[in-house]
C-alpha cells in the first residue's frame, strides 16, 4: 500500500537538502528543515515551509543525532523523513528508528541498508555472490598498523575509504607505506566526525579508471 506523505522532514543540509525540497513544493508536500547553530541562515533553512533548530555546532550532536531529529520529526508533525546523502543516510540503526517511530523513511529499507551500508559487508556479498571486487581488504580497521599489515599483498598507490562511508568523506590515497598512518588518522577522524563510524578499509587505487555509476 503506497503511503501518502503530507509533510517531509528533510534530516540534511545544503543543496541535497534545497533539491528535494523543491521536488517537494512540485509535489505538493510540505517540507521541514533542521539546522545547526552555524547554519541558521543557509538556504536550505528558508527554502522550507517550517524550520527547527538542532541546537548544537558539530555534526554529531546535530546531523547525526537521532534522537534530536527524530523529535523534530514529532513535533513538526512529519510523514516521513528523506535524509538526503551522507550524515545518516546508510545508518540502518537510523532507518529502523523512523520506521519504528511510524514514520516513512525515504530511501531503502533498514534491513537492505544493513546489508550494504557498510561496505566491508557489502564487499563480502558481492564476492560470495561472484561479483568481481577492486582488490582490497576484506574487513574494516580503526587501527592504522593493522590496515597496514593486511595490504602487504597489494602494491601502491592505496585507497582508504570509510566502511560507513559515501559521498567521498573519508577518502584517502596513499602513496607509500611511508605516508599511511597519516593518511589513516586524517581519514579516521574525517569519517568519525561525518558519519560517528572511524573504522576503514583498503582498495587498490586505480589510476584513471573509466567510471560508470549507476543511481538506484
Amino acid at each position: 500500500m503506497k503511503r501518502q506523505i503530507r509533510k517531509l522532514l528533510v534530516a540534511n543540509r545544503g543543496e541535497i537538502a534545497v533539491r528535494i525540497m523543491q521536488t517537494c513544493r512540485d509535489m505538493g508536500i510540505r517540507t521541514a528543515a533542521m539546522f545547526a547553530d552555524s547554519d541558521r541562515t543557509a538556504m536550505h533553512v528558508h527554502s522550507a515551509d517550517e524550520a527547527y533548530p538542532l541546537k548544537g555546532a558539530s555534526a554529531r550532536e546535530t546531523y547525526l543525532d537521532q534522537n534530536k531529529i527524530l523529535e523534530i520529526a514529532r513535533r513538526s508533525g512529519s510523514d516521513a523523513i528523506h535524509p538526503g546523502y551522507g550524515f545518516l543516510s546508510e545508518n540502518p540503526v537510523f532507518a529502523k528508528a523512523v520506521e519504528e517511530a511510524g514514520l516513512a523513511f525515504v530511501g531503502p529499507s533498514s534491513e537492505a541498508i544493513a546489508l550494504l551500508g557498510d561496505k566491508t559487508a557489502a564487499r563480502a556479498l558481492a564476492l560470495r555472490l561472484g561479483i568481481p571486487t577492486v582488490e582490497g581488504t576484506h574487513e574494516a580497521f580503526a587501527d592504522a598498523g593493522q590496515a597496514l599489515e593486511s595490504v602487504q599483498r597489494l602494491q601502491f598507490p592505496l585507497l582508504l575509504k570509510a566502511a560507513a562511508g559515501g559521498g567521498g568523506k573519508g577518502m584517502r590515497i596513499v602513496q607509500s607505506a611511508d605516508e599511511f598512518a597519516s593518511a589513516f588518522k586524517l581519514a579516521s577522524s574525517e569519517a568519525q566526525k561525518a558519519f560517528g563510524d572511524p573504522r576503514m578499509y583498503v582498495e587498490r587505487y586505480l589510476v584513471n579508471p573509466h567510471h560508470v555509476e549507476v543511481q538506484i
